[in-house]
């Protein structure tokens, strides 16, 4: 059906946060939760394959998945085209978007207070005129999602992001997404010491002292305090300097600036699990940031594998729908990957 113009503006909510701070836990939490609202996902990621949208509870709406860029950037038409299909498609009470693992909360926000003209976006050949959603949609919260038990990590990391023009630091990255946030979710905190999760409490307080801050365990946060809550205020994000630099800078897409790639490794045969487990005791390559996907252990069930960082979880996730078509795809994302030898380590631990 299609949304009419005299009908109330959708509210967009919108999470953030690095690799692995589970953006796609909450998600799912809050779609599981959602006490009866019509609800539209649109997942992004910057590989080629979004093994996220994969993991999202399916919605009685839609998901969409938009690949191989990012939506605060390369990616910006296309998100709009999107929510311009749910919008005429769809009786929606509100659209969660969820980003890259990498991408600024502030470019996105723009994109849906602002004209086509005004953000510069052009259609690519052959694509549908970039519609101008204002009135239509609005941004209800900014949310970043904090892996509390890793985060001071990367924010302490002395060495700059690989490729990024302007030298920037993974503290650097992490502060932009904290900065722009109206709710920051500090994710794991059963997983971080607690005098971790007091220093972050403090440095979001510094940092973005208007920021609702709320501590989760697993993403599970009261869906009242993240949804619906009218906590962005276009008037206020508009004066803040960054949001004026931000339209004069000439994007470079994020996989880029961050010198990061991705390697997809696929297998039709079953691993062996104890062979997997023996050559996950060994470790991944220190450049892998972020590995996720389904694992085949040839027991006629699905197994999720979820990497961040130092941490590294098969966790089951019930039957496969097709037996038969079973197979192993792991996406890993990290810098200067080297593919072959991914596939040599995980060869290891297939089943013959």
């Amino acid at each position: 059906m299609k949304q009419s113009q005299d009908l109330p503006s959708i509210p967009v909510t919108v999470l953030c946060g690095f690799l692995g701070a589970g953006k796609t836990t909450l998600l799912n939490h809050l779609i599981r939760h959602s006490g009866g609202r019509r609800i539209a996902v649109i997942v992004n990621e910057f590989g080629a394959v979004n093994i996220d949208a994969s993991l999202v509870v399916k919605t009685d709406e839609q998901t969409i998945e938009l690949s191989n860029g990012c939506i605060c950037c390369t990616l910006r038409g296309d998100l709009l085209l999107a929510v311009e299909e749910l919008l005429e498609t769809r009786e929606l009470n509100a659209i969660l978007i969820e980003s890259t693992g990498i991408g600024e909360p502030l470019p996105i926000a723009q994109s849906f207070c602002l004209t086509p003209e005004e953000l510069e976006i052009e259609s690519e050949p052959g694509q549908a005129a970039i519609p101008n959603l204002l009135g239509r949609v609005h941004v209800d919260a900014m949310i970043t999602v904090v892996d509390s038990a890793q985060f001071f990590g990367l924010w302490n990391r002395q060495d700059n992001i690989p490729g990024d023009d302007f030298g920037r630091g993974f503290g650097e990255l992490l502060a932009e997404q904290l900065e722009f946030a109206d709710i920051v979710v500090l994710n794991k905190t059963d997983l971080a010491a607690s005098d971790d999760v007091q220093r972050l409490r403090e440095l979001v307080g510094i940092t973005n002292p208007r920021a609702r801050l709320l501590a989760a365990q697993q993403g599970q946060v009261a869906v009242e305090d993240v949804l619906d809550v009218e906590l962005f205020d276009f008037d206020q994000a508009s004066q803040m300097d960054a949001w004026m630099a931000e339209l004069e800078k000439k994007h470079t897409p994020e996989s880029e600036t961050c010198g990061l790639g991705t390697h997809i490794y696929r297998a039709a045969q079953p691993f062996d699990s104890a062979a997997l487990q023996r050559v996950l005791m060994g470790g991944l390559p220190r450049n892998v940031i972020r590995s996720k996907g389904w694992v085949n252990l040839g027991d006629g069930l699905a197994t999720l594998w979820n990497h961040t960082g130092r941490q590294l979880a098969l966790e089951g996730a019930g039957e496969w729908h097709d037996p038969a078509g079973a197979f192993s795809e792991i996406v890993f994302i990290g810098r200067d990957l080297d593919g072959a030898e991914l596939d040599r380590l995980l060869e290891r631990a297939i089943s013959h």
